[in-house]
């Protein structure tokens, strides 16, 4: 009894192994088959015959040199292809771009040409590379507008927010002895550029001389022209700064005929920063501080204290004083 089970345990091990091995080989058969059986539905279905509406960007190319397609020339098309699912399988795959040749095209004026009629659908034709039947094109003619391409040196505009340490500056601010730039493209657009700027330079917490390179700006305009550099050179040449101050005089403008004005006090300080370098250049003689008597109120005794010249040298002057008293002795 005991050899009988244990020879029946035996035949069960051996046979479960055959089953999977069976079934996996089914399996396998299955999906052979199911793909094979697909593979062939589709090579049925796209060896037939197709016809299908397809837009198409267009990209002229080869373009002569001194001349520019204006951004108002055609730009798209739609086109009715016939052909096999092959054929027109790589539209969809590898997208739809027209790429034409513009010197092919007719000429109609220095500034004008066109395709059309069956010339323009054999172009088409070529350039894509098609072997199926164009049948339709939405536009019956394909415009292209040139503009002459000239030369202009426009101005170039530095932006730029430069934050310096306490108790530095610069004189001169951001440099470049690049003060105008070349530029080629059409008239009608140089005409209305102005200047040409660049990207914003930030800078913080600048103790020292900097130099370095600077970006110009990308804009729609840009995009119609061809500039002679990308980048320019600037430079930041750095001030120690120094503060100063100046007893100055008090002078009365629009005093009336035989009056007398008394001022208190007759003169204020007047207190301003310069680069260390530039202090010895200065002298009280390059400022002046006025009032105005016609700018008297009968309500008030004081007068408005202004500062009228102030040398470029100095920075952020200012008055000790806003306003002064004044008495009219007739």
């Amino acid at each position: 009894m005991r050899f009988q089970n244990f020879f029946s345990k035996i035949k069960l091990f051996n046979i479960q192994p055959n089953k999977k091995v069976n079934i996996n080989k089914n399996v396998k058969t299955y999906l052979f088959f199911l793909v094979f059986t697909a593979f062939l539905w589709f090579a049925l279905q796209f060896s037939k015959n197709y016809s299908k509406e397809i837009n198409f960007s267009i990209e002229y190319i080869k373009n002569d040199a001194e001349q520019l397609i204006e951004p108002s020339s055609d730009s798209s098309i739609s086109l009715l292809l016939e052909g096999n699912g092959f054929q027109l399988l790589r539209f969809y795959m590898f997208g739809n771009t027209l790429r034409l040749d513009p010197r092919k095209a007719t000429i109609k004026s220095a500034s004008e040409a066109y395709f059309t009629g069956n010339k323009m659908l054999n172009v088409f034709k070529s350039s894509l590379n098609y072997e199926g039947k164009i049948t339709y094109a939405s536009k019956d003619t394909l415009n292209i507008k040139y503009s002459k391409i000239v030369s202009k040196q426009i101005p170039i505009k530095i932006i730029n927010k430069i934050g310096y340490a306490l108790g530095y500056t610069s004189i001169k601010g951001v440099e470049t002895p690049v003060k105008k730039i070349k530029v080629f493209g059409p008239e009608t657009v140089l005409d209305t550029l102005k200047f040409i700027s660049t990207k914003k330079l930030k800078l913080s917490n600048v103790n020292k001389d900097y130099e370095g390179f600077i970006s110009l700006q990308n804009n729609k305009n840009l995009k119609q022209l061809k500039i002679e550099q990308n980048k320019i050179p600037v430079s930041i040449k750095v001030d120690k700064l120094t503060e100063g101050e100046f007893l100055l005089p008090i002078r009365i403008l629009n005093v009336p005929i035989k009056q007398r004005v008394q001022l208190f006090p007759k003169e204020v300080t007047v207190v301003f920063g310069v680069a260390l370098k530039d202090y010895p250049k200065l002298k009280a003689s390059d400022f002046s501080v006025i009032v105005d008597l016609s700018e008297a109120s009968l309500d008030s005794n004081t007068l408005s204290l202004k500062l009228n010249n102030i040398p470029k040298l100095v920075f952020n002057a200012r008055l000790s004083e806003k306003e002064v008293q004044y008495i009219v002795i007739k």
